[in-house]
Formats: C-alpha cells, structure tokens, sequence
C-alpha cells in the first residue's frame, strides 16, 4: 500500500507490493540506513517502489475492476496455523469489506480440525466480513466462522470469488502448496482490466 515518511531532510512517499504493518516498518528502518548512507530521498522511493516480492509470498496488488479498485494480497505459497493467524491479522488492517478465501493447512496432523476451526474463529473474531474455502479441513473454518462459502472445486471457487470483485475492499488468498491456490488468483488478474494500478509483472517462484 501507500507509505509515507517524513525524515529531518524532507518527506517521502512510495507503494509497497507487500502487505504487514511488519513490512511498512522493515521499509522504514531500510528508509533510515539509506538517509543515514547519504542517499537522496527520491532514489529511496523509486527503490522501495520498484521493490516486488516473490509471487506467493503476501505480494500485494492494487487491481482494477471496471471502475473499482481493490487491494488483493497473493499469499498462497503456503500456510499453517501461525501463518494463516498473521494473514488474517494483516488482511484485518485493510479496507473492507475483506474477503478471504482460504484453503486447507497442510501438515497439521490430528490437529487440523481444531487448526481449521480456530482460523475461522479468528476470521470472524477480527471482522472479516467474508470467507470462502476450498478442501475437507477448510470446511472446519467456514463452520467456526458462520455464514461462510464452501466449495469442493476449485473452478466454481474462482468463478464465486470474481463475482465478488465489485464487492470487496480487500482480498487475502492462502492455502498449503498443494492446494494451488494460485489459480484463484490467476482467476482475479485475468478477470480485472489489463490495465491495474501499480501492477508489476510476477518473479518466478
């Protein structure tokens, strides 16, 4: 998102390709070594600017949708239970109304219901007004979160998640590897205008 500073020398302003309040302060702390070096304002901002992270890896994309605009943050490289707690935290920071679509944690073991259960708990507890999931552990989650979308195919996901684009403020994707919850993401981009604001072409992962 948006970021702006403003140092004894001047003020700056940039955007972000990465979600997490995290993120915005390791930006920062970068912003006071560069200043400290003696590097002008403007070559801060166009570095932090051009900055984009793996494909994946809580990447976050300003997307046009005929005449709205919404913040999508691809973070489907991977998930279990801290990381799906922290995606949640930080898609609670963005304008809403958020959508998160969600599928199954891997590795979890005889605790994956309870891991499910309690993200979706966590989901409804920080205010995200809508989630959507996709595998048989995620069906745990919607039930913990309350008038939640379930789906058992991936295509049908994607097509529910683009009706939604005009909707949603916000949108957070995650899901373990093998759940390739990429796709809804590839759905997204292909669905919005080619012309998305602060869009960068994806790093290869």
């Amino acid at each position: 998102g948006h970021v702006g500073a403003k140092p004894p020398s001047g003020s700056l302003e940039f955007f972000l390709h990465i979600a997490g309040r995290h993120n915005v302060k390791n930006a920062l702390a970068a912003t006071a070594c560069a200043l400290a070096a003696g590097v002008p304002l403007t070559f801060i901002a166009t570095g932090l600017s051009a900055f984009v992270p793996v494909k994946g890896r809580s990447r976050a994309e300003q997307v046009r949708f005929k005449d709205h605009v919404l913040t999508l943050i691809d973070d489907t490289y991977n998930a279990n239970p801290d990381s799906m707690h922290a995606a949640i935290e930080v898609l609670a920071e963005l304008p809403g109304p958020r959508l998160l679509v969600m599928g199954d944690m891997g590795e979890v073991g005889d605790q994956g219901p309870q891991f499910h259960d309690e993200a979706g708990r966590h989901a409804r507890a920080r205010g995200i007004e809508k989630l959507f999931t996709l595998g048989d552990q995620s069906r745990k989650a919607a039930t913990a979160f309350g008038e939640a979308h379930h789906f058992v195919d991936m295509s049908e996901l994607a097509t529910a998640v683009v009706a939604e684009l005009h909707h949603a403020g916000s949108m957070l994707v995650k899901g373990s590897r093998f759940m390739r919850m990429e796709r809804v993401v590839d759905a997204v981009m292909a669905a919005a205008d080619q012309t998305p604001q602060h869009r960068e072409e994806p790093h290869a992962s």
